[in-house]
C-alpha cells in the first residue's frame, strides 16, 4: 500500500499551512488524501487489442502473435502508454505483460509482468506501477490487467484502476472518510462528464449509496457541498453550497427509489407520493425501483437501469419535471438463425424509456419463463426454459 505523495521541501509545507490558516469562505482549503493500492480493481475498462506492432516503439523479444494496445491517459504528454501481451505457452491465454511504465516510448527496457493466476481462458496480472511527471514531482498510478482468450476468438484485455485516494474530509464540521476512485480508468480523478460511466466516483463514509459519480456537488447528510478534486487525486476541496435552487420532480407514486446523474452530481431519492426535489440543472435518469410484497410475503423488486442518452430531463424552479418511468414494462422476444439453421431465442424486458429491466424475488432472480413452440397445426413440438445470462 502506497502512502501520500510527498511534497518536496519544508517551504511548500509552510506555504500550505499558511494557506489553510488564511482560508476564508470564498477560498476552499485543500484537504489531502492518501494513495492506496489493491490487487482488486475499483473500476474497469476494456481495451481493443491488435496484432500489429506499434510504429517507432522498441520491443522486447516476443513469441508468436503478441498483442498490442495503447492505454490513453491525459497524464502522459504523448496521450498514452503502450502495453504488450505475450504468451509463454503455445496456446491458452496471454500470460505475460509488458507496460511502458516510465513513458519513454519503449517496451524493450521493461521487465515482463507474469500472470500470477492462470485458468483455461483467463490470465490475471498483479498491479503494474506507472510513473508520470506531476506539478510537484512524480505521480504514481497502478493498473490491474486480466487477459481473455477463448478458442477461435480474438484476445481481449480488461484493465482496472488498482489505486485510489482516501482520507478524512471535513464537511461543514462533519468529518467523513472518503474514497476518490478513477471511474473511467484514464489515470485522472477529476473527470465530470454527462455520461456517468465516463465520470470518476466518490464514496463517503455512512452513505447508503455505495458509490456516487463525481459532479459539481456532493450530497452529504442531506446537505449540498461544492466539490473539486485534484487531477491526480491527491486532494479535494469542499465547501457548503449556499442558496441552492431546487426544482420539483414527479414520478409515478409506486416508485420507491429513484436516482439521477447530471452536471450537478449523482442524487438518490425516495419519493413521497411520487414527488421529490433536485438542484436545478440537466440530468439523465440512472435508476428506478418499485418494491412490493405478494400474498405469501415474498418481497419483489422491479428495477430499471442502463438508460439511453434520450432519457434526460431538466429540473427548474418554476416548472415540475414529470417523468414517465416504471410500469408497464415490455417483454421482447428475439429469434436469431445461424448458418446451421439453428434458431436461438432470447427474452428481455424493456422499460418505458428503453431501459433494461431487472426483476428479483427476495433478492434473487426468479425461475426463467418457459418457451413453447408449436407447428402451424397447433401441435406442441418443443418446450424449454430460458436461462439467465
Amino acid at each position: 500500500m502506497d502512502s501520500l505523495k510527498p511534497v518536496k521541501g519544508p517551504g511548500k509545507w509552510a506555504a500550505f499551512a499558511g494557506l489553510v490558516l488564511a482560508t476564508t469562505a470564498l477560498a476552499q482549503p485543500e484537504q489531502w488524501l492518501e494513495y492506496h493500492t489493491s490487487r482488486e480493481g475499483r473500476a474497469s475498462r476494456w481495451l481493443e487489442l491488435t496484432n500489429t506492432p506499434p510504429p517507432n516503439v522498441a520491443l522486447p523479444k516476443l513469441n508468436a502473435k503478441p498483442c498490442f494496445v495503447r492505454w490513453t491517459t491525459p497524464l502522459d504528454p504523448a496521450g498514452g502508454r503502450w502495453l504488450c501481451l505475450d504468451r509463454t505457452r503455445k496456446s491458452g491465454p496471454y500470460d505475460r505483460l509488458f507496460v511502458d511504465s516510465n513513458g519513454d516510448g519503449r517496451l524493450d527496457d521493461e521487465s515482463p509482468i507474469d500472470a500470477d493466476r492462470r485458468e483455461q481462458n483467463y490470465a490475471y496480472f498483479p498491479p503494474a506501477r506507472l510513473v508520470f511527471k506531476g506539478e510537484d514531482g512524480p505521480v504514481t498510478y497502478h493498473l490491474v490487467s486480466r487477459s481473455y482468450k477463448r478458442e477461435n476468438e480474438p484476445a481481449e484485455l480488461l484493465i482496472s484502476s488498482a489505486g485510489w485516494y482516501e482520507g478524512v474530509v471535513n464537511f461543514d464540521g462533519a468529518k467523513k472518510r472518503i474514497q476518490l476512485i478513477d471511474g473511467n480508468v484514464n489515470g485522472t480523478f477529476n473527470d465530470v462528464t454527462p455520461n456517468p460511466y465516463d465520470s470518476d466516483r466518490v464514496q463517503v463514509e455512512g452513505d447508503k449509496t455505495s458509490e456516487r459519480f463525481l459532479g459539481k456537488m456532493l450530497e452529504v447528510d442531506g446537505k449540498f457541498f461544492r466539490i473539486e478534486a485534484a487531477r491526480d487525486g491527491a486532494f479535494v476541496k469542499v465547501q457548503k453550497a449556499e442558496n441552492v435552487t431546487l426544482g420539483q420532480v414527479r414520478v409515478p407514486e409506486n416508485i420507491s427509489e429513484f436516482a439521477a446523474f447530471g452536471e450537478n452530481g449523482h442524487f438518490v431519492r425516495k419519493p413521497v407520493n411520487g414527488e421529490f426535489t433536485l438542484p436545478a440543472g440537466n440530468y439523465r435518469i440512472f435508476h428506478w425501483t418499485i418494491s412490493r410484497k405478494d400474498e405469501k410475503g415474498a418481497a419483489w423488486t422491479l428495477s430499471g437501469y442502463n438508460f439511453p442518452k434520450i432519457a434526460s430531463f431538466e429540473v427548474a424552479a418554476d416548472k415540475t419535471a414529470v417523468l414517465e418511468i416504471g410500469e408497464p414494462v415490455q417483454a421482447v422476444l428475439k429469434a436469431t438463425e445461424n448458418t446451421n439453421r439453428q434458431v436461438a431465442f432470447s427474452l428481455s424486458f424493456v422499460g418505458r424509456q428503453k431501459e433494461s429491466i431487472e426483476m428479483l424475488r427476495d433478492g434473487q432472480r426468479p425461475r426463467g419463463p418457459k418457451l413453447m413452440l408449436a407447428n402451424a397445426a397447433g401441435t406442441l413440438c418443443y418446450t424449454n426454459t430460458f436461462e439467465f445470462g
